[in-house]
């Protein structure tokens, strides 16, 4: 025999332990942000400075202040690599233009997304009420509070409360905005069938800039801090936190629309995104899209589609991470 008796359970009790270590790390996938709309995702924006409502009704919605026309909002998306296509990811909102100060609506959204490796498919949706309302001529404010659900290999999580509030300012043609975004705790009690798992999601904190430079030309920037220290996981009740660099957990990107929405609409993005595994691992992203009205002689005004397509891992085989995304969305508008 090669080892003794006397060997036996030592062994056995390092293969254990070393065992589960290995699965708790490799059985829980990451995850990154999600971009709810075709509009931001031609933009790689997060929608914090996005003064459109085909934008700002999946960002900050304290934009919405300054529309006046009612809005009803689908899109859909879907990604490809490995070389498969992940599964539908559906978008909706709803809004009401109560008064020139104050509007009301609702919205279901994807927050963080992981479609590959496909057995590591993970999703994070969040169903809010908004209620957005004008302070001043300058100033606007949002919140936006409902349950999320997340998915993972086995089912749904309990649901767990999305809350965020948001800001605008907008004077001339510049324009600031921040979200903060907590998206809240959730639980698996049948994760891989046997497994009890119970995983935190980061907040975030997003900052943008925008400026009309002209009739024809939008410009943004946008900046984000998720809180990554603040995320953990704990499988069958032993708890793992995420020690990441401070420095990696910023990320951002610069945007570009190009013509008018009312006819036809170039939008152009990069941008930075990280995705949460053992380590955080950046990726660079870049859009291209367009958007405008639909048949505005023949349907009339109030009618806008967008439609974009994202390569994010830019410079990074597919087999690491890298995907190509695509999404459409249409939007109705109505007094």
């Amino acid at each position: 025999m090669i080892f003794k008796r006397k060997w036996y359970f030592p062994v056995i009790g390092l293969f254990l332990s070393t065992s589960f270590c290995g699965s708790l790390l490799a059985q829980v996938s990451g995850y990154e942000s999600a971009y709810p709309s075709a509009y931001l995702l031609g933009l790689s924006s997060s929608g914090v400075v996005s003064s459109h409502s085909l934008g700002s009704i999946y960002g900050n919605t304290a934009f919405l202040s300054n529309q006046s026309k009612h809005i009803l909002d689908g899109g859909v998306s879907s990604s490809y690599a490995n070389p498969k296509f992940s599964p539908l990811y559906l978008s909706g909102a709803a809004y009401y233009s109560y008064s020139d100060s104050l509007g009301f609506g609702f919205r279901g959204k994807p927050v963080f997304l992981r479609s590959f490796p496909s057995d590591e498919r993970f999703s994070n949706y969040a169903f809010q009420g908004f209620l957005n309302w004008k302070w001043n001529e300058n100033l606007s404010f949002g919140l936006q509070l409902g349950p999320g659900v997340s998915g993972r290999i086995g089912g749904y999580s309990s649901y767990s409360w999305n809350v965020s509030a948001s800001a605008a300012f907008q004077y001339g043609d510049f324009r600031f905005g921040v979200i903060l975004e907590s998206p809240g705790t959730y639980r698996f009690d049948k994760y891989l069938k046997t497994e009890k798992l119970k995983e935190r999601l980061p907040e975030r904190l997003l900052v943008g800039f925008g400026y009309k430079i002209n009739d024809w030309l939008d410009l943004q920037v946008e900046g984000n801090r998720t809180f990554f220290e603040r995320s953990h996981i704990s499988m069958n009740g032993k708890d793992q936190s995420f020690q990441y660099p401070i420095h990696t957990m910023y990320a951002g990107n610069i945007g570009l629309a190009i013509g008018k929405i009312e006819s036809f609409q170039i939008i152009t993005g990069l941008g930075k995104e990280f995705r949460a595994e053992n380590s955080l691992r950046g990726f660079y992203t870049a859009s291209l899209g367009l958007a405008g009205s639909i048949f505005p002689k023949e349907w009339g005004e109030g009618y806008l589609f967008a439609l974009s397509i994202q390569k994010s891992g830019i410079s990074v085989p597919t087999r690491d991470g890298a995907e190509t995304r695509i999404a459409f969305q249409i939007q109705a508008q109505f007094q």
